[in-house]
């Protein structure tokens, strides 16, 4: 299983491990940190000899056991010797000089065994007998002249012990983000998301701990068919962690502590101030605003379990009492476990109101209370319901779907339409298909208020199929829901209207912007709520139309926190896409971080959307096997119950990341299963796959599939014309042209391009052409085709492009910022071309670096800041470079280098 986080920590050991001089380092992990994990990912990355000591810990006792383990380990013939001669000097030495000489020793023997540079690694350096940690902390500090780096774990590092002046490197609790990816590698598969969202929290980034409390909990647990017990129940690696952090606390503050840790989180009114601050300054707990809490869930989990159970019930019901005024949340947490009836409804009211302020752990905690005591009756489940409300409008996918699934149907029209709402939005807003079998049958509905619900339910799941590209299907319900519209609410008609809206861009059949919302009128669009603006967008971009899009995006970004975190979330998404579409990738780059920098892995829309955006951003930045990495993961867990739109995606992203580095067999495979996804789709320019296909094709030598693939493309954009087919269909006909057309097909592809068209797709056309071209114009078609992709926003390594295409491979190593220089002459450059080699042999190193980042799509605050210099500096090496090799610009100066 692959190392989850810690990548800073082992890049910074592997570092060490590289380093001319001879070091040593200190890394100090709590119990169930993962510190041996750690040095098993250092020595699988670092290519010197790794020595991997490990400690008995009954052998403790025997003084200088650690060093002949040590010495075993670095199996060297004289080790034997080295170590009877240490053991002897040990037993005779005089005591006052016993540890000096035995330590100027032990150095001498390591100095005279003759080794190549070696990484010593030792797991649990504390745990080795005293004679030996002095031993090895002193020749930590003098390794120079012994070819050794040293690498030592240990749990804790006294300040008065030997350790005490090693450099050291503090593995940290995990973040909750992976937390919980770790957590998805370790369970079952079957394992609820939202119980792995609390687990991970729960166990307060701890990997030992995480893993053990998967292994005790039972299967109904983990698929949330049963409760959660909060706190979880202490493990051995809770307590040893506890005990650690415990191990400073005065009794009093322990007093106080085991009382606080009764509760998830708790006013600080009801509690004596100075006793709080002495919990604080020692690290026990935490105070933000007006609330606190145990700083530790494991800690917390501990003390909670140690007080019996007679004793927990009493300071319950004493807590109850006293907080009943100043704390009423608290005190429904606190009545839960002294009432013969507890009141599950205010249970699960707090609960809701602790999601609303953003405080979800001590929300999660109450609902996995209420689970475990309530009755199931109809008040409960109504109140159930609202807590999953709440999660899903704060983008907590995986807890709303939780819940969700813990209700059953409602003998209710109102509860019942509301119930399947939020079960179809979860649905799909983690990416599953939206099969919605309740509304197959005609649903009775005689209250205004009933039929509304119906109506909007209705009008939002043919939303959902119309983003599967079962468009049929959507028009079916819309076609049910017109009988309604006499009774629906406004916020539903704008609904049904954007609904309809969606339908008719995906068709490609969108009226025009002065034909919608009184000409996209601002104050039309101001009165809009987040959802139909969103649908409005959206709509807006697939019919290529983005800076209308971007615009109507915008008004809801704008809204700032009047807006729900699930609508906002979905607004930068789309943002993102929408730019992407349009070409636009530094706009789009910059979307995509904004969009992953506003969400936690708990809150983050799920795959594909995300996938699909990194994947982007990484084939955007040049890094092609990280680009495939993450498409080839996504699509390995879907199956014929996800999307088969965002599949289909998924697909043609692929095809067209493998189809620019080359790699054609794959990317026509790719292409082809997107295609066989989105056959129905008569709209060319919503999947944008064929000119791909075409491309590969074509490449491939397949001229008469290219030809059969270019016919459909044109009947599909003359039935639904829009200006990405107006720029590839073009592009694709001179692909397959025949000697006799192809001049005049290739002039007619290039002289379309206007100034405000994708420079992604001019790119793309160059690139293309550069293929069936001749060899003389094969340089200037990939210069061109290098100055439209940095245009773009494409980062990409100095490359020289192969003879067959001028077409720049993209992504060829695992990193774009460590791609090699390449520059190599491509056979059949005109004279009057300069060489690439030549032209970086006439450089200075300094101005090769400027060059490497320019290639790569630096800009020059960006180089100046990786290469450690001022702005000024690189703008005045790049006017040297410039006139050095003749280039007039930067899009030049690539092309050159090209």
């Amino acid at each position: 299983m692959a190392l989850t986080g810690r990548r800073l920590e082992v890049d910074r050991i592997a570092t060490l491990a590289v380093l001319p001089r001879e070091s040593a380092m200190v890394v100090v992990g709590d119990p169930g940190s993962g510190r041996s994990s750690v040095l098993d990912a250092v020595s699988n990355r670092v290519s010197l000899p790794v020595v991997r000591v490990g400690v008995n810990g009954s052998e403790s006792r025997w003084p200088l056991a650690g060093v002949t383990s040590l010495f075993t380990a670095l199996d060297d013939p004289r080790a034997t010797a080295h170590i009877a001669h240490l053991l002897q000097t040990g037993e005779t030495a005089v005591p006052v000089t016993a540890g000096l000489a035995a330590a100027h020793d032990f150095l001498d023997a390591v100095h005279a065994l003759t080794l190549p540079p070696t990484l010593v690694l030792i797991d649990d350096l504390d745990r080795m007998d005293v004679e030996s940690q002095e031993l090895i902390a002193f020749l930590a500090g003098r390794l120079a002249g012994t070819a050794l780096r040293v690498v030592a774990t240990v749990r804790s590092v006294p300040s008065d012990g030997p350790l005490a002046a090693l450099p050291a490197l503090r593995i940290e609790p995990l973040p909750s983000d992976e937390a919980l990816i770790l957590a998805r590698t370790m369970a079952p598969e079957e394992a609820n998301d939202g119980v792995l969202a609390v687990l991970a929290a729960e166990t307060g980034g701890n990997p030992g701990a995480l893993r053990e409390q998967l292994a005790v909990l039972s299967r109904e647990q983990l698929t949330g068919a049963e409760p959660i017990v909060l706190p979880l129940r202490p493990t051995p690696t809770t307590e040893a962690l506890a005990a650690l952090a415990l191990g400073s606390a005065a009794g009093r503050d322990l007093d106080v502590l085991a009382k606080l840790a009764l509760v998830p989180v708790a006013k600080t009114t009801a509690w004596d101030r100075d006793e709080l601050d002495d919990l604080v300054g020692a690290g026990l707990a935490t105070v933000r605003g007006q609330s606190v809490t145990v700083r530790d869930p494991l800690v917390r989990s501990s003390l909670y379990w140690r007080m019996p159970a007679r004793d927990r019930r009493a300071a319950h019901a004493a807590l109850a009492t006293a907080s009943a005024e100043s704390d009423p949340r608290a005190a429904a947490w606190h009545r839960s476990f002294v009432d013969d009836v507890p009141d599950v409804v205010a249970l699960l009211s707090a609960a809701r109101s602790y999601v609303v302020d953003g405080n979800v752990h001590a929300a999660i905690a109450l609902t996995e209370r209420a689970l475990h005591v309530g009755g199931g009756t109809e008040d409960e489940l109504v109140a159930l319901l609202g807590v999953a409300e709440a999660l899903l409008g704060n983008r907590l996918l995986g807890f709303a779907a939780r819940y969700l699934a813990a209700l059953r149907p409602f003998r209710t029209t109102a509860h019942e339409v509301r119930r399947l709402r939020l079960q179809y939005s979860a649905q799909y807003l983690s990416g599953d298909a939206v099969h919605a079998d309740e509304l197959l049958v005609s649903v009775d509905a005689t209250e205004p208020a009933d039929v509304d619900a119906v109506a909007g339910l209705m009008a939002m799941v043919a939303c959902f199929r119309a983003e599967a590209w079962e468009l049929d299907q959507a028009k079916d319900l819309l076609h049910r829901v017109e009988p309604l519209e006499a009774s629906a609410s406004p916020h539903t008609l704008e609904i049904t209207t954007t609904a309809r809206e969606l339908i008719a861009a995906i068709d490609g059949t969108l009226p025009s912007d002065t034909d919608l919302h009184d000409g996209l009128a601002t104050s039309v669009l101001l009165a809009m709520s987040d959802p139909t603006l969103l649908l409005l967008a959206h709509a807006l971009s697939i019919a290529e139309r983005y800076r209308s899009a971007r615009r109507v995006f915008a008004l809801v970004l704008a809204r700032g926190p009047q807006t729900a975190p699930v609508w906002t979330e979905a607004a930068r998404y789309l943002t993102a896409e929408n730019e992407v579409r349009s070409g636009n990738f530094r706009q789009a780059l910059r979307a995509i971080d904004v969009w992953e920098a506003g969400s936690s892995v708990v809150e983050r829309l799920r795959e594909p959307s995300r996938a699909i955006a990194i994947a982007w951003r990484h084939f955007a930045e040049g890094r092609s096997a990280d680009a495939l990495a993450v498409v080839d993961r996504c699509l390995e867990h879907r199956s014929t119950s996800r999307l088969w739109g965002a599949t289909a995606k998924l697909h043609a992203l692929r095809g067209r990341v493998l189809l620019l580095d080359g790699r054609l067999e794959e990317a026509a495979a790719a292409l082809e299963a997107a295609d066989a996804i989105g056959r129905s789709l008569r709209n060319p320019a919503v999947l944008r796959h064929l000119g791909d296909l075409v491309e590969a094709y074509a490449r491939l030598g397949r001229i008469d599939d290219a030809r059969t693939i270019t016919a459909r493309l044109a009947a599909d954009h003359h039935a639904r014309p829009g200006r990405w087919g107006a720029l590839v269909l073009p592009r694709s006909l001179a692909l397959v042209a025949d000697d006799t057309t192809r001049d005049t097909a290739r002039r007619r592809a290039l002289e379309l391009f206007q100034p405000h068209d994708s420079q992604f797709e001019r790119a793309r056309t160059f690139a293309a052409l550069a293929t069936v071209g001749n060899p003389a114009e094969r340089p200037r078609l990939g210069a061109a085709a290098a100055a439209a992709y940095e245009a773009a926003g494409m980062r990409r390594p100095l490359v020289t492009p192969a003879p067959a295409a001028a077409m720049p491979p993209f992504g060829t190593g695992p990193s774009l910022r460590s791609a090699p220089v390449l520059s190599a002459s491509m056979p059949g450059t005109p004279r009057s071309a300069p060489d690439a080699s030549a032209v970086l042999t006439s450089l200075t190193a300094e101005e090769r670096a400027v060059v490497q980042k320019v290639t790569e799509g630096y800009r020059n605050r960006e180089i100046a800041s990786s290469l450690f210099m001022s702005q000024r500096t690189v703008e005045l090496r790049l006017t040297q470079i410039y006139r050095k090799v003749g280039a007039r610009s930067r899009s030049h100066l690539v092309a050159l280098l090209t």
